[in-house]
């Protein structure tokens, strides 16, 4: 009589009623199946003060196979259940097994098989075909027999739930360090698609710089050159001329230089915005006074309108805000053709100040007006007397708008010029 005094407890009843109290997660629940009442009191009486791992026993009972099914439904987590096997049908307990195990998929439940006609169920042919963890004659169901299987059988069933558990919890880590793993990776994947794109961009902007900077340079170097070589033969007047064309090919160089190191303020967040209050007008008039000269040379007319008893008060910083407005005329000037007008219209409107500079050039197709204010954008239209473009302008126009919470945006139909809206709260 191998009885694991250990594992086995007894206690009084003012323990029992303690356990009772801690609730169901603190018992074992116990299912008797047997047709005949004598076996459940007797199971009862036997096991009463019995105990493993400070748990005490939940007994529950049925009295057919049917009835198991109900009872087995309310109380799904039975640590071990005593099933007789000849009740209402000679094998209705063997069925039973096999729905426990097959339909309700319940493997964890310890069934010992307890009959008093073993004929009905040969023990060898049971243990084979059935999925059962012993088997006992009622006749063998001694106290001691009793405390024994009823501890081997807690033990197993402990085992296996804390198995399951550990499988279970293992199988949570695995799941979380996969979707870790793959968060991770999708991480790696983006930040590589940048990388791609900022290489991508790195080697466009080189190109358009070395581009760019090499016409004027080159022009600077021969002029240079000839005035060098040449100067005793040259006239005052050619000299003025030449001298004029370095200033030129020196200011598309200085022009692009500044662009560039704009986008890489902006972009590297190195901008440092001043806000205050100031009045939108007078900012515009100061850049209109810039290019009255340039649109006399091209035979441009700038149209400028507003209310003039208006202030036009914007919250920006005053640099940004000359920058934005001469990136803007600068183009309306740029794309209009010689002999137009550009249209600069300033107005305030539900506390909202706005500027509208519309020229008469040709317009922007539709399919291009999503790429106006990407970076080295190269449109259709072209300036109309062969002045330079960098591509840069609108991009750094866009990006100081939007840090300044301001709108800009553009309306055109291609063939009837453009229009530039900028907009900022007042």
């Amino acid at each position: 009589m191998n009885i694991a005094y250990n594992d086995i407890i007894f206690q009084d009843d003012e323990d029992f009623d303690e356990v009772e109290k801690q609730g169901q997660d603190d018992t074992w629940e116990i299912l008797i199946i047997d047709d005949e009442e004598d076996v459940h009191q007797l199971t009862h009486f036997v096991l009463d003060d019995y105990s493993y791992q400070g748990k005490k026993l939940k007994f529950v009972s049925a009295y057919s196979a049917e009835e198991a099914k109900l009872v087995f439904s309310e109380h799904p987590n039975m640590a071990v259940i005593f099933l007789d096997v000849v009740m209402e049908t000679n094998d209705a307990g063997l069925k039973l097994v096999e729905y426990i195990r097959d339909f309700l998929k319940n493997h964890l439940v310890r069934i010992i098989l307890r009959t008093g006609q073993a004929g009905y169920a040969p023990e060898k042919q049971v243990i084979v075909k059935y999925d059962i963890n012993d088997y006992k004659n009622k006749t063998e169901l001694t106290d001691q027999k009793l405390f024994t299987v009823m501890t081997s059988s807690l033990r197993s069933y402990s085992d296996i739930k804390t198995i399951e558990s550990y499988g279970q919890h293992l199988e949570e880590k695995v799941a979380e360090r996969t979707l870790e793993l793959k968060e991770k990776n999708e991480t790696l994947l983006k930040l590589n698609q940048q990388l791609r794109f900022l290489n991508k961009e790195k080697n466009e902007f080189l190109s358009i710089a070395a581009h760019d900077l090499k016409n004027p340079l080159s022009a600077i170097q021969s002029l240079a050159g000839i005035i060098h070589n040449s100067l005793d033969k040259l006239s005052k007047d050619k000299l003025i001329e030449f001298a004029s064309m370095i200033e030129f090919s020196s200011k598309k160089m200085f022009s692009l230089i500044k662009n560039l190191l704009d986008v890489n303020a902006i972009e590297s967040k190195k901008i440092h915005l001043s806000f205050n209050t100031y009045n939108f007008e007078s900012c515009l008039k100061m850049v209109l006074k810039n290019y009255i000269e340039p649109a006399k040379k091209k035979e441009i007319r700038l149209e400028y309108q507003s209310k003039g008893e208006e202030t036009y008060p914007v919250f920006v910083d005053e640099n940004a805000l000359y920058q934005i407005l001469d990136n803007l005329i600068s183009n309306a000037v740029k794309y209009s053709p010689i002999g137009k007008t550009v249209f600069i219209n300033l107005f305030e409107d539900e506390n909202v100040v706005r500027c509208e500079i519309q020229d008469q050039g040709t317009g922007i197709k539709k399919e291009e007006q999503a790429l106006l204010f990407g970076k080295f954008a190269r449109l259709t239209p072209q300036p109309t007397a062969g002045e330079h473009s960098t591509g840069l302008g609108l991009f750094i126009v866009k990006k100081l708008v939007t840090a300044m919470k301001g709108r800009v945006w553009c309306e055109s139909e291609f063939g009837d010029g453009a229009k530039f809206i900028v907009e900022f709260g007042s």
